[in-house]
C-alpha cells in the first residue's frame, strides 16, 4: 500500500463513512475507491475531489504536513472569502453580489500553461466591477486575464482573476512571476520549498527553492469572473 492510498483510507475512516458512501460523495465508482485503498495509485484528479468535497489539506495529502482538513473549524468566513485549498469562488459577470468595487484590468495575461510575458510596468486597459468585500485591499488589488489550461477545471482560458499584490498569505491560488513570465497556479509550501500545483491533472507539480530568485509571488487570487465585460 503506497502513502497516498493510506491517506485516502485515513480520510474515509476519519469521516466515519463506509466505502459506498465515500465513493458516492466523491462521485466515483465504489470499485475505484476500494482499489485506491488497496494500493492502486490515486489519480491526481481525485485530490481535487477530496479538496472540493471534504476540504482536505493538499500539503497534508502530498507531504504529510499540517492537519488533514484545511480550516475545518473556520466558520467565520463565507464561501467568497475562503480560497486556500477550497474551490475558488467563480462568478459570471452578470451574477456578482450586490454592491460594487471597481478595480483596474491590467493589459497582462497570467498563463495557466507555458508562461506569458509579464511587463514590469502595469498598463490599465479598463475598470471592472468586482465583489464589494474586496474593497479593503484598496489599490493593492487588480484584475488580469487567464491564458492556458493547466488550472482547468478551476480556471479556463479567458477567465478574469482578481488578485492582490501582497505576496504570500498562506496556501491558495496565486499570481506569480517566474523567469519574467506571469503564471496563475495553486501554491503550498514545504520546508525550504515552494510547491507549484496545476489543478489540471495532466500537469505534474513543480518545486522551487523558497529563496529562489527565479520566482516571485505577486499575490493571492481571491475570485474569478467569467465573461469579462
Amino acid at each position: 500500500m503506497n502513502v497516498f492510498s493510506t491517506r485516502f483510507r485515513q480520510i474515509r475512516e476519519s469521516l466515519g463513512l463506509k466505502q459506498t458512501e465515500f465513493a458516492q460523495k466523491l462521485g466515483i465508482p465504489r470499485t475505484s475507491s476500494i482499489n485506491y485503498e488497496k494500493g492502486t495509485s490515486v489519480p491526481s484528479e481525485i485530490l481535487n475531489l477530496l479538496v472540493d468535497n471534504f476540504s482536505i489539506n493538499v500539503e497534508w495529502f502530498l507531504f504529510g504536513k499540517g492537519d488533514m482538513f484545511f480550516n475545518r473549524e473556520d466558520n467565520s468566513l463565507n464561501d467568497t472569502q475562503k480560497t486556500g485549498t477550497k474551490r475558488l469562488t467563480i462568478y459570471s459577470a452578470s451574477e456578482l453580489p450586490e454592491g460594487s468595487f471597481v478595480v483596474p484590468l491590467l493589459d497582462q495575461r497570467l498563463s495557466a500553461g507555458g508562461g506569458s510575458n509579464l511587463p514590469e510596468v502595469d498598463k490599465v486597459t479598463a475598470l471592472v466591477r468586482v465583489p464589494a468585500y474586496l474593497s479593503h485591499y484598496g489599490d493593492q488589488i487588480a484584475a488580469l486575464i487567464v491564458d492556458g489550461d493547466s488550472m482547468y477545471p478551476t480556471l479556463n482560458r479567458g477567465d478574469m482573476v482578481v488578485c492582490d499584490s501582497s505576496g504570500w498569505s498562506g496556501e491558495g491560488i496565486y499570481a506569480l512571476r517566474m523567469g519574467g513570465e506571469g503564471f496563475v497556479k495553486r501554491l503550498t509550501k514545504r520546508p525550504g520549498k515552494i510547491v507549484i500545483i496545476s489543478d489540471n491533472p495532466k500537469y505534474p507539480p513543480q518545486e522551487e527553492a523558497e529563496d529562489s530568485q527565479d520566482i516571485q509571488i505577486i499575490g493571492r487570487v481571491h475570485c474569478a469572473i467569467t465573461k469579462v465585460e
